[in-house]
């Protein structure tokens, strides 16, 4: 230990501190590499996130046992690299994140003293949106939704004022699609909301850029040529649907194809008419008038008319006259009847079918060629190959018919229904080779970390033989020359051994080999001779190859020897 210590004084302070330095470094280097080793590589899954969204993401990914990693803030997180596309498709199979929309809890920040009212009023609308956004968001077919409002201020001075409006982007889950009973819904919640909101001013649309709701005035006379023509397309793919699905499960999925060709009329008629039926006659009412007159004169036989002729009871009066007189009669009745009258007022709505072409394509069968012969360099795996054979006319009449029955084939309109049977040409979804991420057959992703691994390893393994291992065969070497020093007693060393001060000297050429000569060698001993060109006479090979050892053993002190010889020749 003691030897170990002197080595370390010998080598000087600059050394020291080299060493240390280094031994630090790789020190540090092993832990870097062991933490690395052992912690996967963290790979962004989301950034700029709210608190509500790092929170329902973080119970999600304990819930499915993905490792994560969360930022001091909250607003990132990172998965290992392997579990990213597995932990996107579970959060977005969940709606998250849900991009973090604010809502009335921007009134809880501390406003400023001058907050102007225009900056109210856009936090007010800003608001608004958020909370409508979010209520729209936790439908079960919506994963997201975002709403924009449209509110008009009406102008000083300004007798006309413009109706309030609101468009709404929602984007769906996988294939989910929303109902006309949803769509009005969200539209009629919208409305309710915001205060002047009419539901047909409420458009709608989704990921795919289709367009669920127009958002126009519904008292509209007449469709627009947009609508009309959605219309028609709507109506062609709903027939066909159901052509396909129908024949599908006569001939086989995939083994048929329908193509359908409506035209539809789009005016609104509106027509009123009354119509009389003269045999529906009933008596309304009836009215008689009866009328009975009679009239009489007297004749006074010649004399004058005069007042006494005239009064009756006095002589020549007219009760003395000679009467005659007149009788008429009239009936009259009048009968009034009710003639049956109908009045209708018809109002057609658009979309009436004018006339519909169909054509149908349907696969024939494929059977098994009994005749064909297996080569005789075929596999053990070969199959016969398989013949087209086509429908029978009477198969393609039932066909024909039953898809004149599922679309109200009406010959009177002019519909027409083709069905023809062809065979269907074999499609090759991949053209190409897919792109191979491989190296060899394995991923790129894992030779990438091996290659990684292995370059760490053989820096490691460097340093090791470059700075420790000559660090530890000098302190090996100074524990041996002290172990063997301790074990050799003086009578054992040899003469050539001196000692000044502390440390010892080995004697000059001609002194070793006195010493060696005085010491009582063997007679043996000097029968090996060696013949030496840089030695004057000859050496004992034993002298040699003590030597040798005392500069194996002893390497500080020879090379001290060697430096006094040096400066006493000079």
């Amino acid at each position: 230990m003691d030897s170990f210590f002197d080595s370390l004084k010998n080598m000087g302070a600059g050394r020291l501190a080299v060493m240390a330095l280094t031994v630090f470094g790789l020190v540090v280097f092993f832990i870097f590499i062991m933490a690395r080793s052992g912690t996967p590589s963290m790979t962004l899954l989301y950034t700029g996130l709210s608190t509500a969204d790092s929170t329902e993401i973080a119970a999600k990914l304990d819930n499915t046992r993905v490792n994560y990693r969360m930022s001091d803030d909250g607003t990132q997180i990172s998965v290992p690299n392997k579990d990213v596309g597995r932990a996107r498709m579970l959060l977005a199979q969940e709606g998250l994140p849900r991009q973090g929309s604010m809502g009335y809890e921007l009134f809880d920040q501390k406003q400023s003293f001058g907050e102007t009212s225009f900056r109210q009023n856009i936090n007010q609308l800003r608001a608004l949106e958020g909370e409508l956004s979010r209520t729209v968001g936790t439908l079960a077919q919506i994963r997201s939704a975002r709403v924009h409002l449209v509110l008009p201020q009406r102008e000083l001075f300004s007798r006309d004022t413009r109706p309030a409006s609101a468009s709404v982007f929602v984007s769906l889950r996988g294939n989910d699609g929303l109902g006309n009973e949803q769509i009005q819904s969200i539209q009629h919640l919208i409305a309710a909301a915001v205060p002047q909101l009419k539901a047909s001013h409420v458009a709608i649309i989704d990921q795919s850029g289709n367009l669920l709701a127009r958002g126009e005035d519904a008292d509209t006379t007449g469709a627009t040529a947009r609508g009309s023509e959605d219309m028609r397309q709507k109506y062609e793919q709903r027939v066909t649907r159901s052509v396909e699905d129908l024949v599908g499960r006569v001939v086989g999925f995939g083994r048929v194809r329908a193509n359908v060709t409506a035209e539809l009329n789009f005016d609104i008629v509106s027509r009123n008419s009354e119509t009389y039926n003269p045999d529906g006659q009933v008596v309304r009412s009836t009215q008689s008038v009866t009328d009975e007159s009679q009239d009489s004169a007297a004749s006074t036989g010649g004399a004058p008319v005069t007042v006494e002729t005239n009064l009756p009871g006095l002589p020549g009066g007219a009760g003395g006259a000679t009467q005659a007189g007149n009788k008429a009669s009239r009936t009259e009745e009048v009968t009034n009847f009710e003639i049956s009258k109908t009045v209708e007022s018809v109002v057609r709505a658009a979309g009436e079918v004018k006339r519909l072409s169909i054509a149908v394509v349907v696969d024939g069968r494929y059977e098994t060629d009994a005749n064909a012969a297996k080569p005789e360099d075929a596999p053990k795996e070969w199959t016969a190959p398989k013949t087209y054979v086509p429908r029978s006319d009477d198969e393609l009449d039932k066909i024909a018919t039953l898809v004149k029955s599922a679309v109200g084939f009406d010959a009177g309109r002019g519909d027409t229904v083709e069905v023809l049977n062809m065979p269907f040409a074999e499609t090759d979804f991949f053209d190409g080779p897919l792109k191979d991420d491989s190296i060899l057959g394995f991923p790129r992703a894992e030779l990438l970390g091996l290659a990684e691994t292995l370059a760490l390893s053989l820096v490691a393994v460097l340093a090791i033989l470059a700075v420790f291992r000559p660090l530890i065969s000098h302190f090996a070497a100074a524990a041996r020359t002290a172990t063997s020093s301790a074990g050799h007693s003086a009578d054992d060393m040899p003469p050539l051994l001196g000692s000044q001060g502390a440390q010892a000297q080995l004697a000059g050429p001609q002194g070793m080999l006195t010493g060696m000569a005085g010491a009582g060698m063997a007679a043996g001993e000097l029968d090996s001779m060696i013949d030496m060109t840089s030695v004057e006479g000859k050496v004992k090979a034993s002298s040699v190859q003590k030597i040798s050892e005392l500069v194996t053993n002893h390497p500080n002190e020879t090379v001290s020897v060697i430096r006094q010889w040096m400066s006493q020749e000079s």
